[in-house]
């Protein structure tokens, strides 16, 4: 999903997508790092990922680690590639760059699954709580590979901004999504270990308020998602369709 966001964005904003490919599968390795490590016993301790055993079943925690780390490394050594500037201004390099640590560090991804682990096990957290952690460890990667797209095609600051806000609002709600899925789906159908948060005792939307409400609260976000889109009518409808295509996993 994340690089057929970069690809759409770019896409639209250039009619083409070869140049940005890199880019996505940077962002992808990024993220295939980030299941890597959750997947770890320390973590969340999971068997099943994408209908496989999860790296650490097959491979031991130590290169499971080690196959996480070397992805991030490798994701930043695509990115920062000097071949990029036959394609794309230096600065516009630069500011994607900086928003791969910002949107992957302890402000965005590391940021939100380090309060996921703080906040395990506690009898009550707010809905603030939860949003913080939803908007950081989901969104962010989802908002990377927006603002990527944007950055590189060339995008105003003021379609920047509304892609940003776009992401945020599709990463929480495809975060709701997900926590759905693993309490009414099963590990056949995701691929996945289903009651998750229950296992490791995570609040979610559904845990605070049940499944009708976090159903709504997932279709509220998306339509969040698409409003900051209208300014630019037709110009990002493929990630209207995007955004309402997401929540079809739940219908």
């Amino acid at each position: 999903m994340r690089p057929i966001l970069i690809l759409s964005v770019y896409n639209a904003l250039t009619g083409e997508e070869s140049k940005i490919i890199p880019f996505g599968c940077a962002l992808e390795m990024i993220h295939t790092y980030s299941l890597i490590h959750d997947d770890l016993p320390i973590m969340d301790n999971s068997d099943l990922r994408r209908g496989k055993p999860t790296c650490h079943k097959v491979y031991g925690d130590d290169m499971a680690l080690l196959a996480g780390d070397a992805l991030i490394s490798l994701a930043f050594e695509i990115i920062s590639d000097p071949s990029n500037l036959k394609n794309f201004p230096p600065d516009k390099i630069l500011n994607v760059v900086y928003d791969f640590g910002v949107y992957t560090g302890i402000k965005g991804l590391v940021g939100g699954q380090v309060m996921d682990i703080v906040t395990s096990g506690m009898d009550t957290i707010d809905k603030d709580t939860i949003l913080y952690i939803e908007k950081k460890k989901t969104a962010s990667l989802i908002t990377l590979a927006v603002r990527t797209g944007a950055i590189l095609g060339g995008s105003s600051e003021e379609e920047i901004s509304a892609i940003t806000n776009f992401g945020i609002n599709l990463g929480i709600s495809y975060q709701i999504i997900d926590d759905i899925l693993d309490v009414v789906s099963t590990p056949e159908v995701l691929g996945k270990d289903t009651n998750q948060d229950k296992k490791n005792r995570k609040a979610t939307f559904v845990s605070l308020y049940g499944m009708d409400v976090a159903k709504k609260m997932a279709e509220e976000y998306v339509q969040k998602a698409i409003d900051y889109l209208i300014p630019f009518k037709d110009k990002y409808s493929v990630l209207a369709e995007i955004a309402k295509f997401s929540l079809k996993r739940i219908k």
